[in-house]
C-alpha cells in the first residue's frame, strides 16, 4: 500500500489489503442499564394506559364505557360483602379469642380469589403480549412484564382487598399482632397471585389441544355441578323449615377431620398457623410457617416462570393442534382425468339448501367444542333439578314453576347468541369471498340456538314431572308460545349486536370473554323485558279471569317477534358489508 499513488486526487484506502498480522478491533460491549429497564417498563405502562384509553375511542367504545359504568357498581356490591366479611371475621376471631377459626378466614379468602378468577375474566388486550419478545428484552424482564400486565385483574384487586380488610380487623382487635399479620397476609396475597397466574398459564397450555379441552371441560362441569349439589344439600340457609342440619353434621365433621392435616400444610393453613403461633409466643413455629409460605410462593412463581420461558423461546400454542406430517404415508396422487360430471346441487333430506345444511353441520361442530355454550345449556337444567322439589313443596309459585324455570334457562344460551361470529374468527373473510349469503349463515346459527331452547324446555318439563309435578296443559302451551317470542326477539337483536360488536372467541384461552360487556348487558335487558311482558300478560288474563287468553296473546307476541326477526335477517348482508372492516379487524387479529 505504500507504493500506491493518488489517482485524480483520491487517496487509496489502506484497509483494502488487510494485514494478516493485524486483528479487527471488537466492538465495545453494550451493557444494559437500570435506566433502560425503567424506561422499558414505563413504556409498557404507558402502552397499557393507551390501550385502555383508546378502547373507548373506537366504534362502539362509548357503549362499552356505559356498560362498564353500569356493571362497576354491581361488581362493587358483589365484592363488598366478602371484603367486609373478611374484616369483621378477622376482628371477631381475635377479639373473641376464637383463633381456631383463623384457617376458615384464610381458606375463605383463597376460595374468593379463585371464584372471582373463574367467573370474572380480565379484559382482553387488543394485541398479543408475546409481541414484546421482538424487542431487546431479557427473560427476567419479560417475566416481570407478564406479571405486571395482569396485576390489576378483578381477582387480584378483590382478593388483596379482602386480605387487607382481614389485616385491619386483626390489627384493631390486637395491635401487637399488626406487624406480623401484615407481613403474613401480604405474602399470602402474593402467593395467591402467583398461584392464580400459574394455574391459568398451564390451563391455557392444556387447552391448546382439542382432546385436553374436552377432558378439562368434563372435569370443570362435573366439579361445578357437584359444588352446586353440595351447596344445596348441606347449606342450612337453603333447607326447608323442617330440616334438621344435625343429620349432615357428623359427615361434615368426619370430612373436615380427614382433610385438616393436609390443609394445614398448604398456604392458607400456613398463614393462619403462623399468626396463631406468633399470638401464642411460639416464634420459631411462626417463622417456620412463614418460611413455608415463602417456599410455596417461590414454587408457584418458578412453575409459572417455566411456562413463560417456553413461550419466551418461541412456543406457539396455536400450532400444537396441527398434526405433524407423516413421512411413511405417501401423499395422494392427483387425478389425471378431469371431473366432467356436474356438481350436485340437490337439497338435503330435510328440505334445506346445501349452504344452510353445511352451515348447520359446522354449527354443531362449534357447539361440541364451545365449552361455555355447553355449560350454559346443562347448568340451568341441573339447577332446576335441585330446586324444583323444594320450591314445589313450598307451594310459593304453584303452576308457574315451569315458566320461571324456562325463563331462567334461556339466559345461558341467549347471551352467547350475541356474538354469533366469534367462533368463526378469520373465517369471516371467506364469507365475503365466496357466494355465500350471511343470511343463511346467521339462520343456521339461530336455528341451533332455537333448538337448544326447545330442548331445554322439554327437559325442564321432564324434570318437573319427575321431581315435583308437571305443569298444566294451559301453562305448558303458554310457556311454549312465550319462548318463541323471546327466542325470536333475542335472535334478531343478537344478530345485530354480532355484526356491530363482534368479539373473537379463543377456546385455548380460559380467561377470555365470549361477548362484550355491552352485549351481555343488552342480552340481560332483553331477557328481562321479555319476562316483564310475559308477567304483564299473565296478570292481565288473571284480572280479566280469562286464563285461556294467554295462548292467543303470546302467539301474537311470537308472530310480532317472527316478523321482526325476519326483517332483520333479510338485512344482514347489507349490514355486514357496511361493517366488514370492523369485522375483519376484530375477528382476524391474532
Amino acid at each position: 500500500m505504500a507504493g500506491l499513488t493518488p489517482i485524480d486526487g483520491v487517496t487509496p484506502v489502506a484497509t483494502l489489503t488487510p494485514n494478516p498480522t493485524q486483528h479487527p478491533t471488537p466492538p465495545p460491549l453494550l451493557v444494559w442499564t437500570r435506566t433502560q429497564s425503567r424506561a422499558q417498563f414505563a413504556a409498557l405502562a404507558q402502552l397499557r394506559w393507551c390501550l385502555f384509553r383508546n378502547s373507548f375511542r373506537r366504534k362502539g367504545g362509548i357503549g362499552e364505557l356505559i356498560a362498564r359504568i353500569i356493571f362497576l357498581p354491581l361488581l362493587a356490591a358483589i365484592a363488598l360483602g366478602p371484603i367486609v366479611a373478611a374484616g369483621f371475621g378477622g376482628y371477631f376471631i381475635i377479639a373473641a379469642n376464637r383463633l381456631n377459626l383463623l384457617p376458615a378466614l384464610t381458606w375463605g379468602i383463597f376460595a374468593l380469589w379463585q371464584l372471582v378468577s373463574i367467573n370474572i375474566s380480565p379484559p382482553a388486550l387488543s394485541f398479543d403480549i408475546n409481541t414484546i419478545i421482538r424487542f431487546p428484552l431479557s427473560f427476567p424482564r419479560y417475566l416481570t412484564a407478564r406479571l405486571f400486565f395482569g396485576l390489576l385483574s378483578a381477582a387480584n384487586v378483590i382478593g388483596t382487598l379482602a386480605a387487607l380488610a382481614a389485616d385491619i380487623g386483626i390489627s384493631i382487635a390486637r395491635p401487637s399482632l399488626a406487624p406480623w399479620a401484615t407481613l403474613l397476609l401480604a405474602l399470602y396475597a402474593l402467593s395467591n397471585i402467583f398461584f392464580t397466574r400459574m394455574i391459568f398459564a398451564w390451563i391455557d397450555r392444556w387447552l391448546s389441544t382439542r382432546r385436553a379441552r374436552e377432558v378439562l371441560t368434563g372435569l370443570v362441569l362435573c366439579a361445578s355441578l357437584g359444588f352446586q349439589y353440595l351447596n344445596v344439600t348441606f347449606n342450612p340457609g337453603l333447607q326447608g323449615p323442617h330440616h334438621h342440619p344435625s343429620t349432615h353434621l357428623p359427615l361434615l365433621l368426619k370430612i373436615f377431620h380427614a382433610i385438616q392435616p393436609i390443609a394445614a400444610l398448604l398456604p392458607p393453613g400456613l398463614a393462619s398457623t403462623s399468626i396463631l403461633s406468633f399470638h401464642q409466643s411460639h416464634v420459631l413455629a411462626a417463622i417456620a410457617s412463614l418460611i413455608g409460605l415463602i417456599a410455596f410462593a417461590a414454587l408457584f412463581l418458578a412453575i409459572y416462570a417455566w411456562r413463560m420461558q417456553r413461550e419466551f423461546r418461541g412456543e406457539n400454542l396455536s400450532e400444537l393442534n396441527q398434526p405433524a406430517p407423516s413421512s411413511t404415508q405417501p401423499a395422494p396422487r392427483p387425478s389425471i382425468l378431469p371431473n366432467t360430471q356436474p356438481i350436485a346441487t340437490h337439497r338435503s333430506p330435510l328440505g334445506l339448501s346445501p349452504t344452510l345444511a353445511a352451515c348447520l353441520q359446522k354449527e354443531f361442530i362449534y357447539l361440541r367444542r364451545n365449552t361455555n355454550q355447553l355449560f350454559g345449556f346443562i347448568a340451568p337444567i341441573f339447577m332446576v333439578f335441585l330446586f324444583a322439589n323444594r320450591i314445589g313443596t313450598s307451594g310459593r309459585l304453584g303452576d308457574f314453576i315451569f315458566p320461571v324455570a324456562v325463563a331462567y334457562s334461556i339466559l345461558g344460551v341467549s347471551i352467547l347468541s350475541y356474538n354469533c361470529l366469534g367462533m368463526d374468527g378469520p373465517g369471516i373473510q371467506l364469507y365475503f369471498l365466496t357466494p355465500t349469503r350471511l343470511r343463511d349463515v346467521f339462520l343456521a346459527k339461530n336455528l341451533v340456538g332455537f333448538l337448544l331452547n326447545l330442548i331445554e324446555l322439554v327437559l325442564i318439563f321432564v324434570v318437573l314431572a319427575f321431581v315435583a309435578h308437571p305443569p298444566s296443559t294451559l301453562i305448558a302451551l303458554a310457556t311454549l308460545c312465550w319462548l318463541l317470542f323471546a327466542a325470536f326477539t333475542n335472535g334478531a337483536i343478537g344478530n345485530l349486536r354480532s355484526l356491530s360488536a363482534p368479539k373473537k372467541i379463543d377456546l385455548s384461552k380460559v380467561s377470555r370473554k365470549q361477548t362484550s360487556q355491552l352485549s351481555a348487558f343488552i342480552a340481560l335487558a332483553v331477557v328481562a323485558a321479555c319476562c316483564g311482558i310475559g308477567f304483564a300478560v299473565i296478570v292481565l288474563t288473571q284480572r280479566l279471569n280469562r286464563p285461556l287468553l294467554m295462548i292467543p296473546l303470546f302467539l301474537l307476541l311470537a308472530l310480532a317477534g317472527l316478523i321482526f326477526y325476519t326483517r332483520v335477517l333479510n338485512r344482514l348482508d347489507t349490514i355486514a358489508l357496511n361493517h366488514r372492516e370492523a369485522l375483519s379487524e376484530e375477528l382476524c387479529k391474532p
